[in-house]
């Protein structure tokens, strides 16, 4: 398979498929072919995920919601505890809101329709890789919302910052109600390259794989406060 431009970088990436159809993974090894994603090994189920994330500490795992040896979900949330930094991109052929949202609140960074095309399943995961969002702004504000409700500390609490600075708690609060990196830095007076790099230490010191999954902790921990807030709130601060 020929490569697309782009396709080549320095550094490969290296990915763990699972799925409980062989044929599928031979699918989804075939795209990914020829690219900067190096697929490191393959599982059948969970608990052979696990062990194979164990062994080959993969960026990034592609992950079937429903497989015979056992929930994708339940795998997702146990890969998530060993490997909070490694992205996880959960592959469904249905789409199902509520498969969403557990997913997100399981440590998801998105999910992937299982009829995805070579181009689409690229973008994705390079977004992944960087650190963006795979879903739109209306269903993670809305999913981060419902963490936010149901978190132990109490909703609408406003919470520690931990070790966030009060610009990058600003920041967050825009990336979990679903703004774009452009929305941000027209909202903040600040250049987009400055928005990269705050939205980047933000992930780095949360210690979580990406932008979805630093809002999920901000919700968790109750550093939204009382809903959060939109680009016209900043604006008319300033």
């Amino acid at each position: 398979m020929e490569k697309e431009k782009g396709d080549a970088v320095a550094e490969p990436v290296p990915v763990l498929l699972v799925d409980d159809h062989a044929i599928w993974r031979e699918g989804l090894r075939s795209l990914l072919r020829g690219t900067e994603f190096r697929v490191e090994g393959e599982a059948s189920s969970g608990p052979e995920a696990l062990e194979a994330a164990r062994a080959l500490h993969p960026r990034v795992v592609l992950l079937d919601i429903r497989m015979g040896g056992g929930d994708g979900l339940e795998a997702l949330a146990a890969l998530k505890r060993e490997h909070p930094q490694t992205s996880v991109v959960m592959l469904t052929a249905y789409e199902d809101p509520s498969y969403l949202a557990r997913a997100v609140a399981g440590g998801a960074a998105g999910y992937l329709l299982k009829g995805v095309g070579r181009h689409e399943l690229l973008s994705a995961l390079r977004a992944v890789v960087q650190g963006e969002s795979l879903i739109g702004p209306d269903d993670l504000a809305r999913t981060v919302s419902d963490v936010e409700r149901s978190a132990d500390s109490g909703a609408g609490k406003p919470g520690s910052a931990g070790p966030l600075s009060e610009r990058e708690v600003e920041v967050l609060k825009l990336v979990a109600s679903g703004q774009s990196n452009p929305d941000i830095a027209a909202a903040l007076f600040v250049s987009e390259e400055t928005v990269k790099s705050h939205v980047k230490n933000i992930i780095r010191k949360l210690r979580v794989s990406d932008r979805v999954q630093a809002a999920v902790w901000g919700a968790r921990h109750g550093l939204l406060g009382y809903g959060l807030i939109h680009i016209a709130d900043i604006m008319a601060a300033h």
